[in-house]
């Protein structure tokens, strides 16, 4: 959609210091590499590279208005309009609240230290299959990209907002104090979900009560007359939904949504049997594990309280799929394969070895696993537990790569895991050696680390 001068300087709060030859520009980017004529070209400044430095780029590639918060020479704009603001990502926000403000859809914001992007994926996948209030919306439902849920993706998402699309489902992610008040409030949400309270970000967020804190800013951020869905089986969440005092629907043990049973298919996913109020139905799920069935819950809830139907509810869960390295499962020559390779905390760790464990197979359960980042001071306590953890499920074998391997295998050896089941690899390729000439039909293999380890490549390199 088009932006006018003048809405953009009301957006922003700032100072038009170069007219330029036009009033009417296209779309808001941040990246000058995607810049087409008449866009409106946002010069953030991040950790690494400064977007000032490629404001001539941007104009040379079409912009038409430049936003910047400071001073450049003025041949580097050329024809191009120039708005100056206080803080460019500030700025970026307020466009994005600007344009959900005017366009008004019912906005669903997720947090939580795991399972926000899954269950993300599965209301959007829900509600494309739902009517609401007589309305179908299909083909009118905006959902978060991938994780763009911070300062910058977030409004990215927002930006991309339609006239057409009755309902936009976003993700909020934090590392840091005050980033989930400040996402909710571009967002403003008319619904908010806090999936999971665990030691996450503990390197920004000090502790898990900080944590609690930083995702309980959503809660107190959802708009006058608006819904939250809380997990009871979560006890920091359904202590911070009782502070709430508008609507909520709950979910898990006690809950208004609940799970009666689920068993795993193995590759095949999971049956779940869901109740939702009175009424029940038997989904299908293309995901593995406990943490999943809470996921799902969590989207159904979320769903209910929108006002969706049972039926779509089952429809939509059906349909979703799990995000590419997020419990992804596949079977490659007789042997299963859960790639959960895009990002580990201690919590999700737990759970991803929870699934492998549970799964009924005549072959060896093995977990190749990477450091697990931002723990700050918690990091040696995190993965020494984590060693333990792997111990304590009785895998036949664990593949260690990073800094943190040897305070796992120290766990794992303290919980009484033979020492020749426990080998520690060089690098990527080294692990995928040693795989290739164990591994057989039958087994089953977990792929799992922090997103910098980029556990992928070893099933990438077993594969080639």
């Amino acid at each position: 959609m088009a932006w006018s001068r003048d809405e953009i300087l009301m957006a922003t709060g700032g100072r038009l210091v170069r007219e330029g030859k036009r009033k009417r520009f296209g779309e808001v980017v941040t990246d000058s590499s995607k810049v087409k004529r008449g866009s409106v070209f946002v010069a953030l400044k991040g950790e690494r590279l400064d977007g000032h430095r490629f404001v001539g780029d941007a104009v040379r590639r079409g912009a038409r208005c430049v936003i910047v918060h400071r001073h450049l020479y003025g041949s580097v704009f050329k024809d191009a309009a120039v708005v100056k603001v206080r803080d460019t990502l500030r700025a970026l926000g307020e466009l994005a609240h600007y344009r959900r403000e005017t366009l008004a859809p019912k906005v669903l914001a997720i947090t939580g230290s795991n399972g926000k992007t899954t269950t993300k994926e599965m209301v959007a996948a829900i509600l494309e299959q739902a009517s609401v209030d007589g309305q179908r919306l299909r083909g009118k439902v905006l959902k978060t990209e991938g994780n763009f849920n911070n300062l910058v993706g977030l409004p990215l998402t927002l930006l991309r907002l339609r006239k057409r699309d009755v309902v936009a489902v976003v993700e909020l992610g934090t590392n840091h104090p005050g980033e989930i008040a400040r996402l909710a409030e571009i967002a403003d949400p008319d619904m908010g979900m806090i999936t999971s309270v665990a030691a996450a970000h503990l390197e920004g967020l000090s502790s898990l009560a900080g944590v609690a804190r930083e995702k309980g800013a959503l809660y107190q951020r959802v708009r006058a007359g608006g819904t939250i869905a809380v997990n009871l089986d979560d006890p920091w969440v359904r202590r911070l939904g009782a502070q709430f005092k508008g609507r909520k629907i709950t979910y898990g043990a006690g809950g208004r949504v609940w799970a009666e049973s689920w068993r795993s298919l193995g590759a095949g996913g999971m049956l779940l049997n869901l109740r939702a109020g009175r009424r029940r139905t038997r989904v299908r799920l293309n995901f593995l594990g406990g943490h999943n069935v809470a996921n799902a819950l969590g989207a159904a809830a979320l769903a209910y309280g929108f006002g969706v139907s049972l039926p779509a509810i089952r429809r939509g869960l059906q349909s979703a799929r799990p995000f590419p390295m997020r419990m992804q499962i596949e079977e490659w020559r007789g042997i299963g394969i859960i790639n959960d390779a895009y990002n580990a905390n201690p919590a999700s760790m737990e759970a991803a070895i929870k699934t492998l464990v549970e799964i009924e197979r005549r072959g060896e359960k093995i977990a190749v696993l990477g450091d697990m980042f931002e723990l700050g001071a918690h990091a040696r306590k995190q993965h020494r537990q984590l060693g333990r953890r792997v111990a304590e499920a009785r895998l036949d074998r664990v593949y260690l790569l990073g800094a943190q391997a040897h305070r796992v295998k120290q766990g794992a050896l303290e919980g009484g895991m033979p020492s020749d089941r426990v080998i520690i690899g060089k690098n990527h390729i080294d692990i995928a050696r040693r795989l290739r000439s164990h591994v057989k039909r039958g087994d089953w293999l977990l792929f799992k680390g922090s997103r910098g380890m980029e556990m992928e490549k070893v099933l990438l390199e077993l594969k080639g």
